[in-house]
């Protein structure tokens, strides 16, 4: 009697199972399917949006316009592009400085090797002969 009933047990779940993926197959492919049908819909009639009239009182010429100043803003241009290239030369005479730093020290570095290698070769041909 148990192994009737393990054998029901099995069955019912492998059934269940089938049935479980059978329904989310389709739930997925319904999907799939009202995605592709979306993307068809987009028939905005853009025409509407000009037959349109404005709200009432208002027309074109009630709109009120903010005249710019255009010598202010070339001031302000000239100002920033002055402090730029002010930076810049700053930034280009320290880069320099190190620069010329840099080669001074390694400049020291081999006057001072060079020093040291011809006291030792001198040193070298100093000795006595050791034969």
């Amino acid at each position: 009697m148990a192994k009737k009933f393990g054998k029901f047990l099995m069955v019912t779940a492998t059934l269940g199972a089938i049935a479980a993926g059978a329904y989310y197959f389709l739930q997925k492919k319904d999907a799939m399917m009202d995605d592709d049908f979306d993307d068809d819909d987009d028939y905005d009639d853009y025409d509407e949006d000009l037959d349109e009239e404005e709200p009432a009182g208002k027309s074109e010429a009630d709109r009120k316009y903010v005249d710019l100043d255009l010598n202010k803003a070339a001031e302000k241009v000239e100002e920033k592009s002055e402090e730029f290239k002010e930076g810049l030369e700053a930034a280009k005479a320290e880069a320099t400085d190190k620069i010329v730093g840099a080669v001074d020290d390694a400049a020291a570095a081999v006057n001072d090797v060079e020093e040291k290698v011809e006291e030792q070769v001198e040193e070298f041909f100093d000795d006595e002969p050791l034969f």
